[in-house]
């Protein structure tokens, strides 16, 4: 029988998206992660209080593509440059080495604190908790360290190699043990790896044929095929993790490697467009709905759970701060400590991690709602403390290629006063220019006596600082 469509909650979930954005940027003088608010306007909507959002078919496939969507832009973040040598033809080896003695420390720490939770009842198994608590949200990492100016010094590089790390050993244990939990230990717990055999067979083969691709790709003008692709990528990785038994996450996550190693300089335009789809529909829908499905009374109705929450804001901090503090051989004590805090925002992975769990009886109800609800509160809490500690002094960031600097896009005239006025008269910003027009069929060169019409698609480029001035410029709508 055909599933209803509940068009009702689609609706709300919908609206829910778009005001989320606008309501936590209210919020002038405190900085809240949208995803975080996003659970929040779910938790409001779901079965904790207004009880106006239920799951049909749609809005479970929906939410599920939202996650697997997430881990694919999670493997995208990796830029694999970072592991090549640098300026004086020297290999990141020590850095490479120090982060890999920080996941060892991280994984030491955990277990302990697993012991601790297995004797008090909050999880039933030692190493599953061991490697949620060893988790790290680098899909989180990377906004933070970019509004902070950090992403591109050796510190915020460092830290991201690290998050790095954890989330790829941690997404193939957590795989490792839902299989074993689920079917008991056989030769069915590793068949993940005919998984990462594929992956690696499909990098190979478009690595090959990358040159007749891009040479074809002008045939495709205006269909995004490169968007087509990490779809068809994401869902064969996701269908034969799906058919191996193992966490259709793997899938999705090597499917955005491959597309962060074959991206090239092409990568941020790439990360552009598949964000619209991300960041703009499923993503949203899948943290509201998560925020839907919590049900924060089981908490209340065992008040022992509430004591819970601070002494797991605890070990999420500790994890990390033991972790970290082999930083200071490279950055100094405040750098150490404050790396601490920001490595301590868990989300994406802990998720992940907690819904299998969930799933497999690990856990109970009450237990993942307690951990949902301190994951919410670490992405609020941890880069508060950062930014109350960190010191910038001694932070330097790598020097950017000229590549790195510029940025061209392409983009259709919106700007109504723009429209019919010559070049020579508008104030673009600096260093900023249109390159190109293309009307209808017709491929305009500009100079200062070039007038500008409704509809126009602009060439644009410009220096990467004033991107967004320029693409506002030219797009903003006026009422």
């Amino acid at each position: 029988m055909e599933e209803a469509i509940n068009f009702e909650s689609i609706l709300i979930i919908s609206v829910l998206a778009f005001i989320t954005p606008l309501f936590i940027n209210s919020f002038k003088k405190i900085k809240i992660p949208f995803v975080v608010g996003e659970i929040f306007i779910g938790l409001i909507f779901g079965k904790s209080f207004l009880n106006l959002v239920h799951e049909d078919v749609w809005i479970v496939f929906l939410s599920n593509l939202g996650l697997a969507y997430l881990m694919f832009l999670s493997g995208l973040e990796i830029d694999f440059n970072q592991f090549k040598s640098d300026e004086n033809g020297n290999k990141t080896a020590k850095t490479l080495l120090i982060c890999f003695v920080m996941l060892i420390i991280s994984l030491i720490v955990s277990y302990g604190i697993s012991i601790y939770f297995v004797k008090v009842g909050i999880i039933k198994d030692v190493f599953f908790s061991t490697f949620l608590l060893t988790a790290t949200a680098p899909g989180l990492l990377v906004p933070l360290l970019k509004e902070r100016n950090l992403l591109d010094s050796d510190y915020g590089q460092t830290l991201l190699i690290f998050s790095l790390f954890c989330e790829f050993v941690c997404l193939i244990a957590i795989t490792i043990l839902s299989t074993i939990i689920d079917s008991g230990l056989s030769y069915k717990n590793f068949l993940f790896t005919i998984l990462i055999v594929l992956s690696y067979v499909i990098y190979r083969f478009i690595k090959k044929s990358i040159k007749k691709f891009r040479f074809s790709i002008e045939n495709f003008k205006g269909l995004h095929i490169e968007v087509r692709a990490a779809f068809a990528l994401i869902i064969i990785l996701v269908s034969v993790s799906h058919a191996l038994g193992a966490e259709i996450v793997m899938g999705s996550f090597l499917a955005g490697v491959i597309f962060s190693l074959i991206s090239g300089y092409n990568r941020e335009d790439l990360k552009e467009k598949l964000d619209i789809i991300g960041y703009g529909f499923l993503i949203p829908i899948f943290f509201i709905q998560l925020g839907v499905n919590l049900d924060i009374k089981t908490i209340f109705n065992d008040v022992k759970m509430l004591a819970f929450i601070p002494l797991l804001l605890i070990a999420f901090y500790v994890v990390k701060l033991f972790a970290s503090l082999l930083l200071s051989l490279l950055f100094g004590t405040n750098k150490a400590i404050s790396g601490g805090f920001i490595l301590s925002s868990q989300l994406s992975l802990m998720i992940v991690g907690l819904q299998i769990a969930y799933s497999l009886n690990v856990i109970s109800d009450s237990v993942y709602t307690l951990f949902i609800v301190t994951t919410i509160m670490s992405c609020f809490i941890f880069p508060i403390l950062f930014d109350k500690i960190f010191k910038y002094d001694g932070i330097a960031t790598k020097k950017s290629s000229a590549l790195d600097k510029i940025c061209i896009r392409e983009r259709v005239l919106t700007n109504s006063n723009l429209v019919d006025k010559p070049l020579k008269e508008i104030k673009f910003p600096p260093s900023c220019r249109i390159v190109m027009i293309m009307r209808g069929s017709e491929e305009i060169l500009p100079n200062g006596e070039t007038i500008l019409r409704k509809g126009d698609i602009l060439l644009l480029a410009g220096i990467k600082s004033n991107e967004g001035e320029m693409l506002d410029m030219v797009t903003r709508t006026i009422i």
